[in-house]
């Protein structure tokens, strides 16, 4: 396998929204969405360089349901930073719809959009939509074939499984030409690898698919040696989702960010996909999963991941119900004392 070699680029930070409300907390869904948009504001404000925000249905885990219409009211709310879904649900969706609505937002907020497609997690979301996670896994990658023809192509068939289309055309494109930069969300050997051989680059969220930051960097491995093996060259973008909360005394910041990780636990213990784990705080903690600590701290973690071949962490801020004054103080930490250090 061909070695990692560190990029030229300086390490990228941005901000990811899963989209959980607990109902405990007495916090309307507007009222959220109304959160949303301003860590937006702040995060472009502070610096970060992305703006990501998950898809989920039907339950208070995932209340942001529609992440290209988000999009286009962040586009609106922000000038710079990159904003796109972390990621999108593709075997919930026909693939020409997903094409339309995310070349849509990209209009609409100025070819601004990163693109990060999976298969998504959630027995809940599969049992609502009639398929099993086999069926899920089978649509995933037709229908991201569809959508490439789609963005890419002025006119286009598709003879597959599920779908059938017979010189198809989509009048509305990406405003990025060919496409928008596009990340997979990916975690299965079968899926680092083929993303791989297709020379795309990954996202990763640790705490769920890894046991500690060696797993990550070996889950890291298989892809980069499927993307040098098929003759890529260029080192590969790879983003990992980390929970963050800063203070300035660690054991402050391990003790304020527990009572919120642990709705987020509550959750994983009885809704998860088959497979994924169910992390454990003080493990998540000392196996660096997690980034419950001071800017000193954090910044030793990042550089770790740094080192494993990540090119760009995505902060889980507002983890359950974490209250809007730790979420501004986890940014301007994160700004002020941490990202500058690659900068």
């Amino acid at each position: 396998m061909q070695a990692f070699q560190p990029r030229t680029v300086n390490m990228k930070f941005g901000i990811f929204v899963f989209g959980d409300n607990h109902p405990d907390l007495g916090r309307s869904n507007q009222r959220y969405y109304e959160e949303v948009l301003t860590m937006a504001e702040w995060a472009e404000e502070l610096g970060f360089d992305s703006f990501w925000l998950g898809e989920h249905h039907f339950y208070w885990y995932g209340t942001l349901p529609s992440p290209p219409m988000l999009i286009a009211a962040l586009g609106q709310r922000t000038k710079k930073i990159r904003l796109g879904p972390a990621i999108s649900v593709l075997p919930f969706h026909h693939p020409l719809v997903v094409a339309e609505e995310y070349a849509f937002a990209d209009n609409l907020c100025g070819g601004r959009l990163n693109f990060a497609i999976g298969s998504g997690f959630s027995p809940i979301e599969y049992k609502m939509f009639g398929m099993s996670l086999e069926e899920a896994k089978e649509r995933y990658w037709e229908t991201f074939d569809i959508i490439l023809k789609a963005w890419t192509q002025d006119q286009f068939s598709h003879k597959g499984k599920f779908y059938q289309i017979d010189n198809g055309s989509l009048h509305l494109k990406p405003l990025q030409k060919p496409m928008p930069p596009t990340w997979v969300a990916a975690s299965s050997d079968d899926t680092l690898t083929k993303s791989g051989e297709l020379g795309l680059p990954i996202m990763g969220i640790p705490f769920a698919r890894s046991s500690s930051i060696l797993e990550v960097k070996e889950k890291n491995d298989i892809f980069r040696e499927s993307y040098f093996r098929a003759g890529h060259k260029e080192a590969p973008d790879i983003i990992v989702a980390l929970h963050v909360y800063l203070q300035e005394d660690e054991e402050s910041a391990i003790t304020s960010a527990r009572v919120c990780y642990q709705r987020v636990l509550e959750y994983l213990g009885t809704s998860r996909r088959p497979g994924a784990k169910v992390p454990d705080f003080d493990n998540v903690k000392k196996e660096k999963l997690v980034v419950f600590s001071s800017p000193e701290g954090a910044a030793e973690i990042f550089r770790e991941y740094e080192n494993i071949g990540v090119t760009h962490v995505i902060c889980m801020v507002n983890f359950g119900g974490v209250p809007m004054p730790d979420v501004r103080r986890t940014l301007e930490l994160m700004s002020k004392e941490v990202m500058p250090r690659w900068r």
